[in-house]
């Protein structure tokens, strides 16, 4: 089946780009599509060619525009896609030689990547021989593309690859984003959350058009409870994560849901995802207790939590904990008070009654009441320094051995 420059425009129809000039020539036959960004590409052009690029290379730089777009008609090109982001003005006079020359040329849509884009073109071609029907090719590619990127993301984590070549060239193949990179996982807070359908797909577009405006390489994987983000390491961090915040409070508008954005420490190579997934895991259990109004989960923000997090798994730790408030919360089950809580909250507030008092909404002699009843229980003096210490650990750890930070779990 022969494949013309007419059927690219139906797949990109979609938004993916617009024909703005050479419409007489989408009879144009295309074979194969390339991505160059060199200011002269004269040698590498070639007949049936459909060519895709950002313009960079020749942003305001009207000359190289017109020789480039009289290059590839000489050549027996297909057609020129061509992103206009980095143009102050694309020059008007390259639209009318186009036109004149009959030769198409498309403007790539500035807030979707590449891969929304090349991806639909590479299926075509391929499956052009094979005779696909067009209206279907462009659906059938992106769903294709969807599984193969959940499969080498769980090839990856599971360690299924022998060479750390092996898994570069999947990963080129699939048009993933260069090392180094840092993996993020969009979840919901509460997990009883519904979020599926239309809303899973709006927050996929979103994440989509955010690392586009951030101009970094990157690959969303769509995961049934979650999506997760495999995004270049960027160059200004700060930046970035003031960026993410503001991503976060689109994200809660659009799906009127609370989210958890958990990130990675950044990984060099597609052998230490393994190691990313599992920041990701520990940081999941850690976004789970509460944090109040934080959203963001950042890896090597989070040191101190994980570090509880670990020493919450020893056996002695665990069991120390649980014995030191066992009778404190066998207390609290039977007369239904809330003593653990507020001892919680009066050691988040540095021991302070007249905080915690204020926070719980209790009256001065209620606070005082209870203040003295868990000093009985736990048979302790509260107002002792190395005691409030000792407690703090043991509150901060505990948060660790509860589902919900409510139940405790049972051995």
């Amino acid at each position: 089946m022969r494949l013309t420059v007419k059927d690219i425009k139906k797949l990109w129809d979609n938004g993916q780009a617009e024909l703005v000039a050479g419409e007489k020539g989408l009879d144009r036959t295309v074979v194969v599509y390339d991505m160059m960004e060199q200011p002269d590409i004269k040698p590498w052009l070639r007949a049936d060619m459909l060519l895709i690029t950002t313009g960079y290379a020749i942003r305001n730089d009207k000359g190289a525009v017109l020789n480039l777009i009289r290059d590839l008609n000489e050549a027996g090109a297909a057609a020129l896609a061509i992103k206009t982001r980095f143009f102050d003005h694309f020059p008007e006079e390259a639209l009318k030689l186009a036109d004149q020359l009959q030769f198409p040329l498309f403007f790539l849509n500035n807030a979707l990547g590449f891969i929304e884009a090349v991806y639909p073109v590479m299926v075509a071609i391929v499956e052009a021989k094979n005779g696909v029907e067009m209206r279907t090719r462009y659906q059938i590619g992106q769903i294709e593309k969807k599984e193969l990127d959940r499969k080498f993301y769980f090839d990856l984590v599971q360690e299924r690859f022998d060479r750390e070549e092996e898994a570069q060239i999947r990963a080129n193949s699939l048009y993933w984003p260069m090392m180094p990179v840092r993996m993020m996982e969009i979840c919901t807070k509460y997990p009883e959350e519904q979020w599926s359908g239309q809303k899973k797909e709006k927050a996929e577009q979103l994440a989509e058009t955010f690392f586009m405006k951030q101009n970094l390489g990157y690959t969303v994987i769509s995961l049934p409870e979650k999506i997760e983000v495999l995004f270049c390491e960027p160059g200004r961090i700060l930046a970035f994560k003031e960026k993410l915040e503001e991503f976060e409070q689109s994200l809660k508008k659009l799906c009127k849901m609370d989210f958890h954005i958990l990130v990675s420490d950044r990984i060099d190579g597609y052998f230490d995802m393994p190691k990313a997934a599992h920041q990701i895991s520990e940081l999941s259990q850690i976004a789970g207790k509460d944090f109040e109004d934080q959203k963001i989960f950042w890896w090597e923000e989070m040191k101190y939590e994980e570090l509880l997090l670990e020493i919450s798994r020893l056996p002695q730790v665990r069991s120390y904990v649980e014995e030191r408030l066992y009778s404190l919360e066998e207390y609290d089950r039977k007369h239904g008070t809330g003593l653990v809580e507020t001892l919680e909250v009066m050691l988040q507030n540095g021991g302070s009654k007249k905080q915690t008092a204020e926070k719980l909404y209790l009256h001065r002699n209620t606070m005082m009441y209870r203040v003295k009843k868990i000093e009985e229980i736990l048979k302790c003096n509260i107002g002792d320094f190395t005691t409030l210490q000792e407690l703090a650990f043991v509150c901060l750890v505990r948060r660790y051995l509860t589902e919900n930070g409510k139940e405790r779990i049972k051995n």
